[in-house]
């Protein structure tokens, strides 16, 4: 089994060496994104590690902020160094920094060929989740600078002030473009496992006409990591191949303002993980609870 790893990264140079040499066996190979918005001195480390390393490979950097389609232009631009190296491999496995192995590359491998030509992608339509249509993909989201903004403006406080403010920003908004016709869109987890020829296409899709309108269509919205693996794959052929699952172990926060957040997986989430039929956890931290990757290492891997 053949495995490329995609690794978007952006602190803790301990802690990526240490996903990086954990993830080191068999046939493997890496494409590291590190975005933009990292320190200099992080990505200098990372980058004087792994340069000369035979397998690993660095992607064009985008700029990831929390919410926006960089994230998303980061994963593309790992793609884009996939296919323009020529890279040999069954599956490329999307990850995080935070991201670790929960079992071992031996299981990792006999998992993946049980799923052989099938593509692992959480998604569910936003048909089936409205209030989540109307937080992420009604309104018009934009940035400036590293600021989030949205129009309509969000209820709350003085509603003549909110509609006066939202009156005025709609005389400079540029119009939205809109979805592309005939597309559903869709919802799931941002880490997926896809097969060669599924990459191939996501590469070929995304330089075509329909393509760049779905990309300027959700460059607009919220959380678009979230959405456009799903809607590319489910509004084409791949939809028939999808499994409804990514195989990440990821328990997400509860309170109110902090939903859309994973916990920091601890010591005390041990028996979770080790019960957990997922191939990799997130997030982990080292800074937080060093404890529980020396768990996982002896004890799972």
């Amino acid at each position: 089994m053949k495995i490329v790893y995609i690794i978007l990264a952006h602190t803790n140079y301990e802690q990526t060496m240490r996903l990086f040499n954990r993830l080191n066996k068999g046939d493997v190979s890496f494409v590291i994104h590190i975005s933009t918005t990292s320190s200099s001195q992080y990505f200098d480390d990372v980058y004087s590690a792994l340069k000369d390393e035979p397998n690993c490979y660095f992607a064009e950097r985008a700029v990831v902020r929390w919410g926006d389609f960089g994230v998303v232009q980061g994963a593309l631009n790992a793609i884009d160094t996939i296919v323009e190296e020529k890279l040999d491999y069954d599956f490329a496995a999307l990850l995080s920094g935070q991201s670790y192995p929960i079992k071992s590359h031996e299981v990792i491998c006999e998992t993946l060929e049980k799923h052989r030509g099938k593509q692992l992608l959480e998604n569910i339509p936003f048909s089936e989740i409205e209030d989540e249509f109307l937080h992420r993909i009604e309104p018009h989201h934009f940035w400036i600078g590293k600021h989030h903004f949205r129009h309509p403006h969000k209820g709350g406080g003085n509603k003549l002030a909110a509609n006066l403010i939202d009156f005025g920003i709609s005389l400079f908004l540029p119009k939205r473009p809109p979805l592309p016709e005939g597309y559903v869109l869709f919802k799931g987890s941002f880490w997926w496992t896809l097969t060669k020829d599924c990459i191939e296409y996501i590469h070929k899709h995304v330089r075509t006409e329909t393509g760049q309108d779905l990309i300027e269509f959700l460059k607009k919205t919220r959380h678009s990591g979230e959405t456009y693996f799903q809607t590319v794959l489910m509004n084409s052929a791949y939809k028939d191949q999808v499994i409804n699952k990514d195989l990440r172990y990821i328990l997400w926060k509860v309170a109110l303002d902090e939903q859309g957040h994973p916990e920091v997986l601890t010591t005390q989430n041990f028996e979770g993980i080790a019960s957990s039929e997922c191939l990799f956890g997130r997030k982990f931290n080292l800074d937080v609870d060093a404890e529980i990757f020396d768990m996982v290492d002896e004890q799972l891997l």
